[in-house]
Parts: C-alpha cells; structure tokens; sequence
C-alpha cells in the first residue's frame, strides 16, 4: 500500500477510473455530479468537501483518503496514512486494457 501523498488528484481518479474500468460518466452518475466536474478535476483543480463526501461515497473509501488525495488535508493532519490507487504498473492486464481502451474512445471523441 502506498500513501496518497505527492500524487496529484488527476491522478488518484484516473486511477480508480482504471481499477474499475469507469468512465468519467460512470463515477460522474454514482456519485451524482456533472462529468464536467470531473473533467475539471482531471485539470487540476481540488474537489471541496461535499464533492469528496460524494466520490468517497461513489468509490467506496474513506472521505480521509479522498481528502488526503486532493491535498486538502496532510497526512499529518489527517494523522494516519490511507491507500492510494496501484500505479498503472501494477494493474492487471485485464484493468490495463479497459483503461487502453477508455483512453482510445476518448481520443477517438476528440479526434
């Protein structure tokens, strides 16, 4: 396990997304926000606390290690390390390949 410390949100989402082959659409409904939201997330930008209760909730972790991602808490503050996503290195081949995918139809749709 891995602490969530010095990796970016963007990245802990993408992550997750990942693990369970979602798309932004799929987290976006079970945790009833906009994808646009996400979207933005994906950018950079922090989700505030009623948004991380929501994905916490939609994820199935603990708002601590959702808080600990996005950089609102430290883990110092937070006083407990939380896990965070396995880099893509450690994924399955079967979660790499739903992800090889999400990532292609996604460029597909841009392109």
């Amino acid at each position: 396990m891995s602490d969530t410390a010095g990796i970016d949100f963007a990245t802990y989402i993408e992550g997750h997304l990942a693990r369970r082959g979602w798309e932004v659409s799929d987290l976006a409904a079970r945790a009833g926000l906009s994808p646009s939201v996400i979207h933005r997330w994906r950018k950079g930008y922090r989700p505030n606390l009623d948004n991380a209760r929501l994905v916490a909730k939609a994820l199935g972790v603990p708002i601590l290690e959702v808080l600990l991602a996005a950089g609102q808490l430290t883990p110092d503050e937070a006083g407990a390390t939380v896990a965070a996503p396995s880099p893509i290195a450690e994924l399955t081949n079967a979660e790499l390949l739903r992800e090889l995918e999400r990532r292609l139809a996604r460029t597909e749709d841009t392109g």
